[in-house]
């Protein structure tokens, strides 16, 4: 029978874990037995979530970081090893978005702030969330970056995020040749427009216009993104190393036009 039953007790840090997929990858990690460690900025959201998994009957614990800051990507791997003595699973997922621009008009700032968390930030996690994996023996480990569609064809007039998406996605494929032979698998998943915070914040005519663009139709549920996080995760991935998994219901397949069928 297959099943999930071998990411029991493994350890995972999930960061972005406040809200959307990081949330939703957090809750469903648990659900299926694993001990997770929330890591985002949100402090009081963040030890809600953690409480309410606990109260579930499930294991986490929240520790608040900021994954641009060196020093908080430390204190999360070690949280990890200090709290269940292992790291099986990490999952780079805490990102940040932009207004849309032509390159030019990009405020050097800003472009830098989305660096430092769309890329820099995985970087730091690949780093020392190896460094926690190795040192402290942990077996069957996956590494689960998140990138976006906008990371295999990108958008014109939004330059930071979809370069640094793009950056996550070679990250990862030549982090995966490097620990292919010790233990830990690196995967990337690129989500398309998924029903998130970011997207209950714009006008009715731009969610429209995000939706024509889908070729299935409709916006993916932030849980859509935690099951294929959980397969990874799991024993049946451990040959799945270095791929680059689109979750978008074919957006960045090509460029949908619908047209009328005959019959």
């Amino acid at each position: 029978m297959i099943n999930f039953e071998s990411v029991k007790g493994k350890v995972a840090v999930v960061t972005g874990a406040t809200a959307g997929i990081g949330e939703a990858i957090a809750r469903v990690f648990a659900d299926n037995g694993m001990k997770v460690v929330l890591a985002a900025r949100r402090e009081e959201k963040g030890k809600a979530i953690a409480e309410d998994i606990c109260k579930a009957g499930g294991q986490a614990v929240f520790c608040k970081a900021d994954v641009s800051k060196e020093e908080d990507v430390k204190k999360v791997m070690q949280c990890a090893l200090d709290t269940y003595g292992k790291l099986n699973v990490l999952v780079n997922n805490a990102g940040a978005s932009t207004m849309l621009h032509p390159v030019h008009d990009y405020d050097t700032d800003e472009f830098r702030r989305i660096t430092d968390i769309d890329y820099i930030g995985v970087f730091m996690g690949i780093k020392y969330g190896v460094k926690a994996m190795l040192s402290s023996g942990s077996k069957d480990c996956a590494i689960i970056n998140v990138s976006s569609a906008e990371g295999i064809k990108p958008t014109a007039n939004f330059s930071p995020y979809s370069g640094a998406k793009r950056a996550v996605i070679s990250l990862t494929q030549t982090a995966s040749m490097d620990y292919a032979r010790h233990d830990i698998t690196v995967n990337c998943i690129c989500p398309g427009a998924t029903d998130t915070e970011i997207y209950s914040t714009i006008s009715p005519e731009q969610r429209e216009l995000t939706q024509s663009m889908i070729p299935n139709g409709r916006f993916a549920r932030p849980e859509e993104m935690a099951y294929p996080a959980l397969f990874l995760a799991s024993d049946l991935a451990r040959y799945i190393t270095g791929a680059v998994i689109p979750v978008d219901g074919a957006m960045s397949a090509g460029n949908y036009t619908e047209v009328p069928w005959n019959d």
